[in-house]
């Protein structure tokens, strides 16, 4: 989605992962991650390290376990940028029970 904000991109990562739709997931914060890479976003990496977490699932899917556990690594290196004062808090924590939910039942 074009012209979108951060909130609804992250609303539709978690409609995406409650899902199971992990590619989806990574497609449609990767747009949104390249724009706050252009604009030099404090969120940038923070966002980077969502399409990882999307993505370890995806190869889980794809029968790929050690490239999952490389990418969940950095998924899990990132989320130290998670505020309680931040742009959509409570959408990146809900974010991050639910892939951490995935983790703790396959990876």
């Amino acid at each position: 989605m074009k012209n979108e904000t951060m909130k609804e991109a992250l609303e539709q990562l978690i409609r995406n992962i409650k899902e199971e739709k992990f590619y989806e997931a990574h497609e449609d914060l990767e747009h949104f991650w390249k724009v706050l890479k252009k604009l030099d976003h404090p969120l940038k990496n923070l966002i980077k390290g969502y399409i990882n977490g999307a993505t370890a699932f995806e190869l889980i899917k794809r029968g790929k376990m050690d490239a999952a556990k490389r990418v969940w690594a950095t998924y899990e290196k990132y989320l130290v940028l998670i505020d309680k004062e931040m742009e959509c808090y409570e959408e990146f924590k809900e974010a991050d029970r639910l892939l951490q939910k995935l983790k703790r039942e396959r990876l």
